[in-house]
């Protein structure tokens, strides 16, 4: 059975203190969830903090927990009472969590915090390290352990680390925001598989890797040298089944075991039938828009006076970090907001707002759901929320709404429900009369499509669906592996070379004989690329052939020592050049167009910060490698589409290369000019090597004979791949060693 190490913030169990006895008991639900087939199909090991500080215990008490922890599969994390506060009250409580929820004028950016944080961090992998191996899974989940992937890779450089974030991830302008972001980017990075809630935490992602990192990112695809990252959503659903089945069972087995909270709502029912119920249920946090809610509520009673003493809102709050100055601020806050309006308007038979400030359990839960008539979830950020999908999942008769703000994560799952703007009083207000005058066959109609959906995307498939894909992404760079160019397969080349006696070599030249250049003029050969050019070229068996976009002057220019000995072929194969011989057009070629394109481009560089044009004899260039990552895509979509217009009565073609677009005329490539270089000549080696998108013509007309080489791990016809330029480089020394 596969080993899979389940890495949190806490562990499922918790140490408690019975009468000076240290125990544990289950911390939160994770035993009554939805997961437990899934937990069923895996040896399963825990990883997580304590609960109970290093400075609390003695030795042997802490030698009694490690192995009470040890009988369930976990293995514990201890930190002391004062970086144990730095770590979660500093840093995860006072700077990730506020900064990821947008809430930046709470934020703090404390040094010392930092440092917590990766202490811990740096705890968290010395003792996973010491019972991994690299068969192994790895699940590391949510912000406080971000820094973790890296610092196990290390290590472990062919485990399988999978990250999950259950809180949003923020965008790029906010995200910039935090001092440590490049550390914290670099660290989820070295997951094989980097999974958020929803498309827009995995777009902001996406956008922040491209923006600070400057990686290039395809589709859902990060390249990391020869690594390849997926970044995906996987909205976690809920245990669907037993929120349903159990809610149908308390109201129609008149046996069935309720909990304590069901007999006070009986007993509040029956003083009035009609009287209709809203459920708030929430802990107690700014990102969930409480003191907001209570007020859209206020405002609702003002505006239709006929349903005061005809609807309660129900508002139930989990305490919550309750040492830090901002919750006890809103804790305060709500105090003041509830007995306002209660007092206001509320009479002795009826009071608008019934306040609980405690915990529910899971069970406690769910009899609130079957009985309140709306459910009001309308937080100003969240990363899913899943309070929202337990109320649908337990309306076994399909009646009830849910009022769910559009700023959760499940908004883009429960679109059937009535999405609010948190932020206007006014909508949450009209929601709610909305809901109340909504008929029982609307009710019916919308909650039929949410519960569908919910059965079928429910906590387990959500589990089932990551770790699927994160051995889907490891099969993919098995297969990335086996197409590396490793040091036997040189050998095999070197051998291969050697033995044969009519040779044929295409080099492109930027990004595979040298590296990009800010002003591509600057990227001239370097002494170490003359010595590999004078050594193949001294060989009289060999035809090398320098195969680039460049133009015929600059290549003439900088090969001028080789000029007699090499083969050019230039602009993408509008000029060829054999060996001895003088430049010639492969066809005759209009130029008349690039009056008309020019123009076109010089609009984008203008709008584009960074961008240029190069010009070159018969084509042109809009080169946009150091502009803002987002818009220079933009701008070069945008661009295409314009060009559309143009290139249809021109004979042109537009080649959309590595940060860069290329106008030329139709019909001429790469790949047909390395064709008329080979021709019926019977060459017994054939060697190709390209980075860019333009080399695909090459690999693509070589014959099967042939070695074809990509310079980096892109998605190429190629047969193998090297890292880069300076593997490009080993190689082709070793070729004449």
């Amino acid at each position: 059975m596969k080993r899979l190490f389940m890495i949190s913030n806490r562990l499922p169990f918790e140490v408690n203190n019975n009468n000076g006895d240290k125990e544990l008991i289950p911390f939160g639900d994770v035993f009554d969830s939805g997961l437990r087939n899934f937990y069923n199909s895996f040896d399963i090991k825990w990883v997580g903090r304590a609960g109970i500080n290093i400075d609390q215990i003695n030795e042997s008490e802490k030698q009694f927990i490690d192995n009470k922890f040890r009988s369930e599969n976990c293995i514990p994390i201890y930190l002391d009472q004062q970086l144990n506060s730095e770590f979660i009250e500093g840093f995860c409580d006072n700077t990730i969590w506020p900064v990821f929820n947008y809430f930046i004028e709470t934020s703090r950016y404390n040094p010392d915090f930092w440092e917590s944080y990766k202490v811990v961090n740096q705890i968290y992998a010395d003792a996973i390290l010491k019972y991994i191996n690299e068969d192994d899974i790895i699940w590391v989940h949510d912000y406080h352990l971000m820094l973790l992937p890296k610092l196990i890779r290390e290590k472990k450089p062919n485990v399988s680390i999978g990250y999950f974030q259950h809180i949003p991830f923020p965008s790029f302008e906010v995200f910039r925001l935090l001092p440590w972001r490049m550390e914290l980017l670099e660290g989820m990075l070295e997951a094989d598989l980097v999974g958020f809630h929803t498309y827009d935490y995995q777009r902001h992602f996406m956008s922040c890797v491209r923006r600070l990192l400057g990686l290039e990112t395809f589709f859902n695809r990060i390249r990391l040298d020869e690594r390849v990252v997926k970044v995906d959503a996987f909205p976690k659903g809920v245990d669907f089944d037993f929120f349903n089945n159990t809610a149908q069972e308390l109201a129609t087995n008149k046996k069935a075991k309720h909990s304590a909270i069901r007999e006070e709502l009986q007993e509040f029912l029956k003083r009035d039938k009609e009287r209709k119920i809203i459920l708030s249920i929430d802990r107690l946090d700014y990102t969930k828009g409480i003191p907001d809610r209570i007020k859209a509520f206020e405002l609702f009673l003002k505006k239709y006076p006929q349903y005061r003493e005809k609807v309660s809102l129900f508002l139930f709050v989990k305490p919550s970090r309750e040492n830090v100055l901002d919750y006890r601020e809103l804790k305060k806050q709500m105090d003041e907001l509830v007995g306002r309006i209660n007092g206001m308007y509320g009479s002795i038979s009826w009071m608008p707002i019934w306040y609980f400030y405690r915990a529910t359990d899971r069970m406690e839960a769910l009899e609130l759901y079957t009985s309140a008539d709306i459910a009001l979830i309308t937080p100003t950020r969240d990363g899913m929320n899943l309070p929202a999908k337990e109320y649908v999942a337990s309306r076994y008769d399909k009646t009830g709404v849910l009022i769910l703000s559009e700023m959760a994560g499940a908004a883009k799952e429960l679109g059937e429900s009535i999405i609010v703007n948190p932020n206007s009083r006014v909508d949450v207000a009209e929601a709610i009369y909305q809901a109340l005058n909504m008929s029982k066959t609307e009710q019916v109609k919308r909650n039929s499509a949410l519960q569908k959906r919910l059965k079928i995307y429910n906590e387990e498939r959500w589990a089932n669906d990551f770790i699927n894909s994160l051995e889907g992404v490891k099969k993919l760079q098995e297969s990335n592996y086996t197409r590396k160019v490793t040091n036997q397969f040189i050998k095999k080349l070197v051998e291969k070379y050697k033995n044969s006696k009519k040779r044929i070599i295409f080099l492109d030249y930027d990004g595979t004989l040298t590296g990009f250049h800010n002003d591509p003029q600057k990227a001239m050969p370097d002494d170490e690329l003359y010595g590999i050019m004078e050594r193949l070229t001294s060989n009289k068996n060999n035809t090398i052939v320098v195969i680039s976009g460049r133009d015929k002057e600059t290549l003439s220019k900088w090969f001028k020592k080789y000029y007699d000995n090499l083969a050019f072929i230039a602009e993408h194969g509008v000029w060829n050049k054999n060996p001895g011989s003088e430049w010639t057009m492969s066809n005759q070629i209009d130029k008349e167009w690039m009056d008309i394109i020019e123009p076109v481009l010089q609009n984008f560089v203008d709008r584009t910060p960074r961008s240029f044009i190069e010009y070159k004899n018969y084509s042109l260039v809009w080169h946009y490698r150091h502009a803002d990552p987002d818009m220079g895509q933009q701008r070069a979509w945008e661009l295409k589409d314009d060009l559309k217009n143009y290139i249809a009565n021109l004979n042109l073609e537009i080649m959309d290369g590595d940060m860069v677009i290329e106008i030329k005329n139709a019909g001429i490539n790469k790949g047909m000019a390395a064709l008329n270089k080979i021709g019926k000549e019977d060459f017994d080696f054939v060697l190709a090597l390209g980075d860019d998108w333009t080399d695909e013509y090459t690999f693509n007309a070589m014959p099967d004979s042939a070695y074809t080489i990509k310079v980096g791990t892109k998605t190429t016809a190629a047969q193998y791949y090297v890292n880069d330029v300076k593997s490009v480089r080993s190689l082709l020394k070793q070729l004449e060693s």
